[in-house]
């Protein structure tokens, strides 16, 4: 009767491929209570973290700009947890700068929180995502965000408020949002805080129950 993408950049290439086809937005929830402020991990600072997979080569190789900003940023430690087929690709390449760290795969959601905790930026360097659920979980720990300009990303925060969208293969971009969040910790922690009531607000699960209740009633009478 319906196809529910889970964000509206999917939602546009369903209505492309099945024209007539009905389509509401269905955005995966988030459990806001699971995410607050622990001990963090023992990691070194200035610090940007990185939580995603390495499965697709589409979405994982985007993360080569990093040779460029680890080079420039030597000051600042990258952390990367995850992992998977694709991980030795990328690793072969950031293993050789000292200030690139990768953790593997955290348990979640107790390890994730503890690297949320710990973190000054996060980041999601990614070719295509639809609904990174590390994003919307980073914003409820009140870090400041920063994320390729791809797919559904500027759907998972607010540009300029929750933190910062960078264009695609553009590491001078990136390294220029970084710098200004590390450099100005009052607009990282306003950015922080804004990012948490935008996911409470937008993403927990009562919300989108209630939305999901709302298009079922409307569209299979």
């Amino acid at each position: 009767e319906i196809i529910l993408p889970i964000c509206k950049y999917l939602e546009k290439i369903t209505n492309e491929h099945v024209p007539n086809q009905k389509t509401d937005v269905f955005v995966e929830g988030v459990n806001v209570s699971h995410w607050y402020q622990v001990k963090g991990m023992d990691l070194k600072h200035p610090c940007v973290g990185l939580l995603q997979n390495a499965g697709r080569w589409d979405k994982t190789g985007e993360m080569l700009i990093l040779r460029k900003v680890l080079e420039r940023m030597p000051d600042v430690h990258f952390y990367w947890a995850g992992g998977g087929q694709l991980q030795n690709r990328i690793l072969s390449e950031l293993n050789t700068y000292e200030n690139f760290h990768w953790l593997g795969n955290l348990e979640y959601p107790d390890k994730v929180r503890e690297f949320f905790s710990e973190i000054d930026v996060y980041a999601l360097v990614t070719g295509m995502d639809l609904a990174s659920l590390s994003l919307k979980e980073a914003q409820l720990m009140r870090k400041p965000v920063i994320a390729t300009n791809v797919g559904g990303n500027p759907e998972m925060m607010i540009d300029g408020k929750t933190g910062f969208l960078v264009e695609k293969d553009n590491p001078e971009q990136l390294i220029g949002k970084i710098r200004l969040l590390l450099g100005d910790k009052k607009l990282a922690k306003d950015m922080g805080d804004n990012g948490r009531k935008f996911i409470s607000d937008t993403f927990n699960w009562e919300l989108i129950a209630k939305n999901f209740i709302k298009i079922t009633k409307s569209y299979l009478k």
